[in-house]
């Protein structure tokens, strides 16, 4: 059954087709432009979706990267305070050796105490040591510094408590390596990372208190002995120096403990640092696979792409000329 086909539908036929050319050309040379598969949500909205959750991924791991950076630095500070400590225990471990015996006379005594006395004030220096503008053991006080000492009452206090009668509670800053943002606070999850040592395990608590232990054994050597049980001496004053000598001793097994402590806790910083550089590589492998993710997605392949275009602008030039043959003659047509 034939139809009859007019004027009209042809130039119909041929506008509509000239803007379906049109509009893919425009397309093309978009795509060619931004280097992009998709220029417009409507174009791909399955990609599109794709897109979206690849660049939340990528924007994720850059967030983890900066917290583990984050958390680096404040464990490279702690890791360099304890090796600080360990030299300031080992020197006064070595001077505690050499007091504990009959042959030094009070000056000398004095004189090892007065160097004590500055590694005591220097212990508390390293207690109170900054990231920033942050204390780094003082938990999750950062903002004021946590240790002061009196060294005439012998007191050492953390954040305003006693650190002889310590329970030894952690307050260690805890970092969410794995989600957006860095809180200075507890977090119920059930991936913590703890960042810096509390100050009771820096510092420590009760009679193996870096900063008491130090200041009774200056007070030691500059009285001649810290405490003398008068029960002990009885009747028998010559005992005075058995007493003194074996006070003075003590000290040598308290610095021994005190290292081993610290030597535990470098053990521990050392183990969150390597943990740190796995996470660091995980990461970066993570950052590749997902740019790699989104650029299958996103990018054009500028091959394909030119030759789309070069065959889609060859139909556009084509549409044109087949117009220009079947659209119906005008009276301009026969003026020229």
């Amino acid at each position: 059954m034939a139809f009859r086909i007019t004027n009209s539908m042809m130039v119909s036929t041929f506008n509509r087709n000239l803007r379906n050319n049109s509009f893919k050309l425009e397309t093309l040379q978009s795509q060619l432009a931004t280097n992009k598969k998709n220029v417009r949500l409507s174009d791909d909205p399955v990609s599109v979706v794709k897109i979206l959750n690849a660049k939340a991924r990528q924007n994720d791991v850059a967030q983890f990267e900066r917290n583990l950076d984050d958390a680096a630095a404040w464990l490279t500070n702690t890791e360099t305070a304890l090796r600080e400590s360990v030299t300031i225990i080992k020197r006064a471990y070595e001077l505690a050796v050499y007091a504990a015996n009959d042959v030094m006379g009070p000056e000398e005594r004095k004189a090892v105490s007065l160097e004590i006395t500055q590694l005591r004030d220097q212990m508390l220096t390293l207690g109170n040591a900054t990231l920033g503008d942050k204390y780094i053991f003082g938990g999750y006080n950062v903002t004021y510094a946590p240790f002061a000492a009196d060294a005439e009452t012998g007191e050492i206090m953390l954040n305003g408590e006693d650190m002889l009668f310590a329970d030894g509670d952690p307050q260690s800053i805890i970092y969410q390596i794995n989600r957006g943002t860095i809180d200075f606070d507890a977090l119920e999850t059930s991936d913590p990372f703890y960042v810096a040592l509390s100050g009771n395990a820096f510092m420590g608590v009760g009679e193996y208190n870096v900063w008491y232990t130090l200041n009774q054994f200056a007070l030691a050597l500059s009285e001649g002995a810290e405490v003398i049980d008068e029960d002990f001496l009885g009747e028998y004053p010559e005992r005075y120096d058995e007493a003194k000598f074996g006070e003075l001793q003590s000290f040598v097994d308290r610095f021994q403990r005190i290292e081993s402590n610290i030597l535990t806790n470098m053990a521990e910083v050392g183990g969150r640092i390597a943990r740190i550089d796995l996470m660091r590589d995980r990461y970066a492998v993570d950052a590749i696979n997902y740019t790699q993710m989104l650029s299958d997605v996103q990018d054009l392949d500028q091959a394909e792409g030119i030759m789309r275009f070069t065959m889609a602008e060859a139909v556009y030039r084509a549409s044109l000329n087949v117009g220009g043959r079947v659209l119906p003659p005008s009276l301009a047509d026969f003026l020229r």
